[in-house]
């Protein structure tokens, strides 16, 4: 009889009191109660209360056009009104039992009851043969629905297994059962209440409990996470409570970092500005909670300070004679450039201050540019430090990062002075050329505030946030290209161009230097293995095209790793490297053909 009277309601237009809930959907099949919040809602229920009183229950949600109103969704569930439970001073509680769902058409004026239109729709039923596919979606669902109850508490499981159990008469109710349960959005139960077959059903639910699943997952992984966290925290919390309490039992308290600070600042040469400024930020450290994030950042920085060089000076008495024998022996040929750096030096030594115009070395790779540096900072007595510029795009690097937040650090400058014993040091600026730039500024720009002997007694640094006197620095910049080097900065050096060795100029670098490294580098002692000068020239003429010496130690060092592997099968090695020997061992397709500036 009942699927008689369900054929004969379906496709058919009827008028039904009309119930609007914001934001909540019934499940079909599933007798439910339903929350009466407001005034009207209640009168309305009141109106309808009789022996099974039919009412259409249907969504509502603002509309898109003006929020202010509200719109009825498509699709809702024709009802019989069972019973009402009136609670004292809390919301009532009307029970319904779902009969059909149907489709919304319109709203009837009436002055008693809001009506609507409605048509029944065809209830969702179980197929004659229900496919494999669809068999194995039903497990899957089953699956998906332990995983979205897995982190529930006990009380709402034993909740859903009873209501599961109660429902389950048919596999399509069991379905609905398990979507009543299950933590989904009013979206998700909306998105169940509009399929109108057994496969679109399935199919809809397996994919909304699986992207629950998902979500649940996710949020209880964050939540572990969270809760392991705080876990932590409170416990550093308790154990710094405990050492500070073990503490003042013996004696000592959080002021010994400040006192191991005051002990070191005041072995420091700084003059009574900087002490002023010291002193005022170890004020701030004592405001600080040692638990408070800042504190770290505030300790670090007055250790940034302390690590600085402050009007600590090493004494650099050098003699012209000491220069010229330096750079002899460390480096032949090269005489109108090493001409040239002593002039530079009889200038500073004649002024007694570095108020001239930084060098820069200009040459293509491998010319000795960085080698000449440092035996400049050996012959002058200063300490040797090398900051590479090459690829550097963040102002900050050359500025330092302001304090504003955890890993914040000093510029370069200052972060290699604070790694140095003295502050006048000879500084290696290497391929200033290469500096580029972004939207986060130009770090050739803040060079020039360090380079101009004008400026750089007062070189201000983000991080530090304190005037620092880089005036007693020694700057060397080497480049490969000066066209890449703005005019400004340009303009604060003087420009020593090293364009290349000849053939007996590179012979004589490699008999007297190359071969003795290259030696030692692969293994061998320095007298095991002797180059011919024809080895030497051989090489050069015919696997190096360069302006430098770089790719010729490279080479020498391939003649030298075959013999290595002689050396260790027990066999016997050459006395002397000759020249055939080189053409033997070498293919010129490795040679190099970097031809800038080659003199041959």
């Amino acid at each position: 009889m009942a699927t008689k009277k369900n054929s004969s309601l379906r496709d058919k237009t009827l008028i039904r009191p009309l119930l609007a809930l914001p934001n909540f959907v019934l499940t079909p099949m599933i007798a439910q109660p339903v929350r009466i919040d407001d005034e009207q809602q209640r009168q309305f229920i009141d109106k309808c209360k009789g022996e099974n009183c039919e009412i259409f229950i249907v969504s509502s949600f603002p509309s898109e056009q003006d929020p202010e109103k509200e719109e009825l969704a498509d699709y809702g569930i024709l009802c019989v009104l069972d019973r009402v439970l009136e609670m004292p001073g809390a919301p009532s509680l009307a029970f319904v039992r779902p009969l059909h769902r149907a489709k919304y058409i319109d709203s009837i004026y009436s002055p008693s009851l809001p009506m609507a239109r409605i048509t029944i729709l065809q209830d969702v039923t179980l197929p004659k043969k229900v496919s494999a596919d669809s068999k194995l979606i039903m497990e899957r669902i089953e699956d998906l629905f332990k995983n979205c109850m897995h982190f529930a508490i006990e009380p709402e499981k034993l909740t859903a297994e009873k209501i599961i159990e109660e429902n389950s008469s048919s596999p399509v109710q069991h379905l609905y059962a398990l979507t009543h349960v299950a933590p989904i959005t009013t979206e998700d139960k909306y998105a169940v209440l509009s399929c109108s077959s057994f496969k679109s059903l399935i199919q809809t639910v397996a994919s909304i409990l699986d992207i629950t699943a998902q979500k649940i997952s996710i949020q209880a992984a964050i939540h572990e996470k969270t809760h392991q966290e705080l876990n932590r925290q409170q416990k550093e919390i308790f154990l710094r409570t405990h050492l500070k309490h073990v503490k003042e039992e013996l004696g000592e308290t959080d002021e010994d970092d400040i006192t191991e600070l005051l002990a070191k600042a005041n072995l420091k040469k700084w003059d009574e500005k900087v002490e002023r400024h010291f002193q005022k930020e170890i004020q701030k450290l004592r405001r600080l909670n040692i638990n408070n994030p800042e504190y770290s950042v505030q300790y670090s920085y007055l250790e940034s300070l302390l690590d600085l060089p402050w009007n600590n000076y090493k004494e650099t008495d050098f003699s012209l004679g000491d220069v010229e024998r330096i750079l002899n022996r460390d480096h032949y040929g090269l005489e109108k450039v090493k001409e040239r750096i002593l002039e530079y030096m009889a200038v500073i030594k004649l002024r007694n201050d570095l108020k001239a115009p930084i060098l820069c070395l200009y040459g293509p790779p491998g010319v000795g540019k960085t080698s000449i540096g440092k035996s400049v900072a050996e012959a002058t007595g200063r300490e040797y430090a090398r900051i590479s510029l090459g690829g550097m795009h963040d102002e900050a690097e050359i500025r330092g990062h302001r304090r504003t937040y955890i890993g914040a650090m000093p510029g370069r400058f200052l972060h290699s002075l604070s790694k140095l014993e003295y502050g006048n040091p000879m500084m290696l600026l290497d391929e200033i050329d290469k500096v580029g730039k972004d939207y986060k500024g130009d770090p050739s720009y803040a060079l020039l505030e360090a380079l101009d002997p004008e400026q750089n007694n007062t070189f201000h640094d983000n991080f530090v946030d304190f005037p620092y006197d880089l005036s007693k620095v020694l700057f060397i910049a080497t480049a490969n290209d000066l066209s890449t080097i703005p005019a400004p900065l340009r303009d604060r050096m003087e420009v020593i161009e090293i364009s290349g060795y000849t053939l007996a100029e590179k012979r004589e670098i490699a008999l007297r230097h190359l071969v003795g490294q290259a030696l030692k580098d692969n293994g061998f002692k320095e007298d095991e293995i002797k180059f011919s000068p024809e080895a030497i020239e051989t090489i050069i003429r015919l696997f190096t095209h360069e302006a430098g010496v770089r790719q010729l130690k490279m080479q020498i060092s391939k003649v030298i790793r075959k013999l290595a592997v002689r050396k260790v099968k027990g066999e016997s090695l050459p006395v002397e490297i000759t020249g055939k020997m080189v053409s033997q061992y070498l293919d010129k397709k490795d040679s190099s053909h970097n031809r800038l500036g080659f003199r041959g």
